[in-house]
């Protein structure tokens, strides 16, 4: 029966390839407790692998565990980013690269990392935070043709044109299912699907 319902979520439509910038948004029978339902920002994907971060997965942690040379930053959440490299630390702003040098587009005025003492500098200046960057801790990887593989298992559908407001703006509670709601009404057994079967 798992396997039946399962298979009702597989989207028969052809998937775009998976490009920076893309989102990857988990199927709502993921059951992985670190990837169910999660939206995957990517931010680097090539032949010899792929790495983005969890949009929609929150810590216990504040920006002030980690930098304790920054000022004012005991209540910005830190976001986990996947379970690879948990004691590295990423960033996805809207600043671009004239307020962060070496900042790396990712489209839709979004942008990854970049120079962490200009990050440093903007924040002890007291600068907006929310809206206007959101920070992860570790990261998701796939190796060589490991994504290729899930992507036909329909573990996640790609969803292009991520941009700064829905990376930095929409409550992390509720990304899943906006991202699910672009796809249209024919995919609205996602949403109503519960998040524990047995429920229903």
């Amino acid at each position: 029966m798992e396997h039946m319902n399962a298979d009702i979520f597989n989207l028969n439509d052809e998937q775009p390839q998976p490009i920076v910038g893309s989102l990857l948004v988990a199927r709502p029978t993921v059951g992985d407790p670190c990837f169910g339902r999660s939206v995957i920002a990517m931010i680097e994907h090539g032949r010899e692998g792929s790495m983005g971060v969890i949009l929609n997965r929150m810590t216990n942690l504040c920006l002030s565990d980690i930098l304790d040379d920054v000022h004012g930053v005991e209540q910005v959440p830190v976001f986990l980013g996947g379970p690879v490299n948990t004691e590295l630390m990423f960033f996805l702003h809207d600043l671009g690269s004239d307020v962060i040098p070496e900042a790396e587009p990712l489209g839709g005025g979004l942008y990854a990392g970049g120079d962490f003492d200009a990050l440093r500098d903007y924040l002890n200046a007291g600068n907006a935070i929310e809206g206007h960057l959101r920070f992860f801790v570790g990261y998701s990887g796939w190796e060589a043709g490991q994504l290729a593989g899930e992507l036909r298992r329909h573990d996640w559908v790609v969803l292009d044109g991520m941009d700064a407001h829905f990376a930095l703006r929409v409550p992390y509670e509720q990304m899943w299912d906006s991202a699910v709601a672009r796809f249209g009404d024919r995919y609205r057994l996602w949403r109503n699907w519960p998040v524990e079967p047995s429920d229903n």
